[in-house]
């Protein structure tokens, strides 16, 4: 019987707020072979995600990483044994496998299967996974842009963010990008296609952001929430549209924090606003992929990867991600790959 040494990130303790790497702890196991309706996936590449956060809180409506067990996380690997039908050894999948070298899984952990003729495999994790989804479906489905609109995106430089900023420019968009620093404001602008894109943390943003919409904002794809969003909504226009993806801007959900209220901005303006969560939209996947994919091959897109290198560098991952550290997807590469 193979066995196979298995290091683990656990999570140690969870949060309300932002996480540290001291909520997460380190374990050594070894998994000694498949079970029938199984396979062992020895992981390539981890997912880092803003979402990781809700997972680790106690709030019962959104905890779902499990204390003492992998850090629940995204991945993409290639199966070392199989006994489950229709999933080969050789062949890449990607699914709930956690943050640990080997996941030990049926299939109601795996996504699905990954062709690495089609792309390199850890683009599903990135801008073929959650994140490139994310971005076309909030597009194409709900905000439904027209030429000419002004869209605005906040974390404008992140894996969902900068992938948004271009898909809605390519349909015709005025679009401007809100972000966390002067670096971040010239990729936007060099890289991501922005016409404009501003620095939230800079004294006056808000007057910077409404010249850089001088017809207001017609559609907002809002990873922020909290305080920026408190601002920004300010400057929507009459039947704007407002889908909340996101909410990096708050810190912790308990207690809830309190804000100005935007109930009169929505009455006398009609704003639409309207939550996303991906996992409701699983029937759009193939379609967003396909054409994802098509964008990538002829160029159409730009992306940025933010690659840590070994199992270890999660939690600091998961920080920086929060701190604003990073820039574009990150990822953890295992050791080996």
């Amino acid at each position: 019987m193979a066995q196979y040494p298995n290091k683990q990130i656990i999570l140690a303790a969870r949060t309300d707020g932002l996480p540290r790497a001291d909520h997460f702890a380190t374990r050594s196991a070894v998994l000694k072979g498949c079970d029938s309706g199984m396979v062992i996936v020895r992981n390539h590449y981890l997912s880092v995600d803003p979402a990781q956060k809700g997972w680790m809180s106690t709030a019962v409506n959104y905890a779902s990483a499990t204390v003492g067990e992998p850090m629940k996380a995204l991945a993409v690997g290639e199966i070392v044994e199989s006994r489950l039908e229709d999933f080969r050894v050789g062949e890449f999948v990607t699914g709930w496998f956690g943050w640990q070298d080997y996941a030990h899984v049926g299939l109601d952990s795996i996504q699905r299967k990954v062709d690495p003729m089609l792309a390199p495999i850890r683009y599903a994790v990135s801008i073929l996974g959650l994140n490139g989804l994310t971005a076309w479906i909030v597009i194409q489905d709900l905000l439904q842009l027209q030429p000419g609109q002004t869209c605005l995106v906040s974390t404008a430089a992140g894996a969902v963010g900068s992938i948004a900023g271009q898909l809605a420019r390519q349909r015709g968009c005025h679009v401007i990008g809100l972000t966390g620093s002067d670096e971040k404001v010239a990729i936007c602008e060099r890289e991501f296609g922005y016409h404009a894109a501003i620095n939230y943390k800079e004294e006056g943003w808000l007057q910077a952001l409404q010249r850089a919409c001088p017809q207001g904002v017609d559609r907002y794809f809002d990873m922020a929430g909290g305080w920026i969003s408190d601002a920004a909504i300010q400057l929507m226009n009459q039947q704007g549209f407002h889908v909340q993806v996101g909410t990096a801007a708050v810190a912790a959900w308990d207690p809830v924090p309190s804000g100005p209220r935007r109930e009169r901005i929505i009455l006398v303006k009609e704003l639409t606003q309207k939550g996303f969560v991906i996992f409701n939209h699983v029937s759009r996947f193939d379609e967003a992929i396909r054409e994802l994919v098509q964008l990538l091959d002829s160029e159409g897109l730009c992306f940025r990867e933010d690659i840590r290198d070994g199992l270890g560098a999660g939690p600091q991952a998961l920080v920086d991600l929060y701190s604003g550290a990073n820039t574009g997807k990150t990822l953890i590469r295992l050791a080996g790959e």
